[in-house]
């Protein structure tokens, strides 16, 4: 199955994502903030990156960017629970920046493994 890593600095939400999706058979690694996705991403690439938009330390714009330096082919969904950064909606500028999908929070299982799956499918 494939492998996903959850960047995100809200440990219950963190915990419910990875739980979900160890139970549909992913393998799953996470990850508190950005610098610490950075670090586990390039230790073991993941098939999917699931990652939180606002966070501490490196927030989810420098965190896509980091890991799209990394490895250009890398497969990131942006999620957010709202907000505006720099006076723009941050989902749409992680997509111009390579984000493959985008999720608002709170996010249904169904949508969550829909996203996921087209993700995976999309070539690299």
């Amino acid at each position: 199955m494939a492998s996903v890593l959850v960047i995100d600095d809200d440990a219950s939400f963190r915990r419910a994502i990875c739980r979900h999706l160890t139970s549909l058979g992913y393998d799953v690694r996470e990850a508190v903030d950005g610098k610490q996705g950075v670090k586990e991403y390039q230790a073991a690439p993941a098939d999917v990156v699931l990652l939180d938009m606002y966070m501490p330390v490196l927030d989810g714009l420098e965190t896509l960017e980091q890991l799209l330096r990394y490895d250009p082919k890398a497969r990131v969904i942006a999620m957010t629970g709202g907000g505006i950064y720099k006076n723009v909606g941050v989902l749409e500028p992680a997509v111009l920046l390579g984000a493959r999908a985008m999720l608002f929070k709170p996010i249904s299982t169904d949508e969550l493994r829909a996203t996921i799956d087209r993700a995976l499918s999309l070539a690299t």
